[in-house]
């Protein structure tokens, strides 16, 4: 079967998947957008002595809805500026907590250096995964992970965490 046929028959399936997980529709909207453009870009890609398609596109929404919470989870915690939209949708403003929250991550942020601040910063608000991040930076894989765990380990004590 070819791209289009595939998306005409499971763009539904997937959506009502993606729309039960999120609970709203303009969210479930661009999850699904995202999820099927990146299909799209990894069709060459499938293998299907892995799996079915139907396997693999849900595993891909899957994961786009992984990547959204965990995002959400991190800006909320991990704001590198205290100005970052922290409130889940339909909520206008901060926490008192959250506001301290924020303060204290900024000033816990000091005891980074540039370059854990500059790492952080690739992970976990431009998105970008390991791989490429060491491809952006010219550190090895597995140093860009040891370096963001012992950042993160460093912010939590800081933070007392």
């Amino acid at each position: 079967m070819d791209f289009s046929s595939l998306y005409k028959e499971l763009f539904k399936p997937v959506f009502a998947y993606i729309l039960c997980r999120v609970g709203e529709r303009p969210l479930a909207e661009d999850l699904a957008a995202s999820a099927w453009r990146k299909a799209y870009e990894k069709w060459p890609l499938f293998d299907p002595n892995k799996g079915t398609f139907r396997q693999w596109i849900f595993t891909v929404a899957r994961n786009e809805i992984n990547m959204y919470y965990r995002l959400y989870y991190v800006r909320k915690f991990l704001s590198l500026t205290g100005f970052e939209e922290n409130a889940p949708l339909g909520q206008a403003a901060w926490t008192e907590a959250e506001q301290d929250d924020t303060q204290a991550l900024l000033s816990a942020m000091a005891v980074l250096t540039a370059r854990e601040k500059d790492l952080i910063a690739l992970k976990f608000y431009s998105g970008l995964n390991n791989r490429e991040i060491a491809h952006q930076t010219g550190l090895s894989e597995s140093n860009v992970g040891t370096v963001l765990h012992r950042s993160i380990s460093k912010l939590r004590k800081e933070m007392n965490v």
